[in-house]
């Protein structure tokens, strides 16, 4: 006669046994990475005032972040694990109280994640997170959903998961072995050990759902050279664009840094010659 313990361990249901073995993190890190990107967060004069983490949760660049990391950004690039620079075009929506934000990539034809079945993270799930903790990209963190929470305070739900996050974490995707998500890091409780929590997925599913119900919006036109402008001393991308405004023209500190190919933080020197677009007619 066997065991007990054996007993009980032929018992388990086959897809409990399946969705906590141990993640092949090679593999999944591979499927996964191409999809998470390194979110740079600059203000009204094009300087960098901080960063954090997105992914991307369709093939036409609609990509998750937390609420909180983009609340103080005038402008938003999006850096690809490849190195690939893409600009935010728009806000789609957010939920406050979730965290969570929707936005919209300019790119296409993108690799994206998937969401896991609503529920399905519970107290002893394996978990991976990727994302740019202090701006490291890329990073792969492994632990467990430590427990499903209720905040009364904040009226909210959260998972409590035990796998590494710091600052520039806030957006990261929350993995299970399959590589879907689970859900979106958001907060950390610095007097604890593992003390991390994440937004549920079912939560972004939500989101993703009443964004689906809404009219698309007008995609802005695109730009053409009209002139070129000389940097003084003290210029600024922002400052450039309030002077282009005086002489009528409307453009963005994004437009002119992309199309003169500056550096994501959009630093610019005194003599140095930009191209200036305008919107086309």
């Amino acid at each position: 006669m066997p065991s007990p313990l054996f007993f009980c361990l032929l018992c388990l249901p086959l897809s409990l046994i399946a969705e906590n073995e141990t993640p092949d993190l090679r593999a999944l890190a591979k499927q996964t990475r191409p999809a998470v990107y390194l979110l740079v967060l600059q203000d009204e004069d094009g300087k960098t005032i901080g960063a954090g983490t997105g992914f991307v949760i369709s093939s036409q660049g609609l990509l998750v972040t937390n609420q909180h990391v983009i609340a103080e950004a005038h402008t938003i690039i999006a850096k690809a694990e490849n190195g690939g620079l893409f600009p935010i075009t728009r806000v789609v929506a957010t939920d406050s109280r979730n965290d969570l934000a929707l936005l919209q990539l300019e790119a296409k034809d993108l690799p994206f994640l998937t969401l896991a079945p609503d529920g399905s993270a519970e107290a002893g799930t394996r978990i991976t997170v990727i994302g740019s903790p202090l701006g490291l990209e890329g990073t792969l963190t492994e632990g467990i959903v430590s427990a499903r929470r209720n905040l009364p305070k904040e009226k909210r739900d959260v998972l409590q998961i035990s796998a590494p996050i710091s600052q520039g974490s806030s957006g990261s995707p929350v993995l299970d072995s399959q590589g879907r998500v689970v859900g979106v890091a958001s907060f950390l409780l610095q007097d604890g050990q593992s003390l991390n929590f994440a937004s549920p997925s079912e939560k972004l599913r939500r989101l993703l759902g009443q964004t689906n119900s809404r009219e698309p919006t007008p995609k802005p036109s695109p730009a053409r050279i009209v002139s070129t402008y000389k940097v003084k001393a003290g210029d600024t991308l922002m400052r450039i664009c309030r002077e282009m405004e005086k002489s009528g023209l409307s453009i963005t500190a994004e437009q002119i840094r992309t199309l003169n190919h500056l550096p994501s933080d959009g630093t610019i020197y005194p003599g140095q010659t930009l191209r200036i677009p305008s919107s086309s007619p």
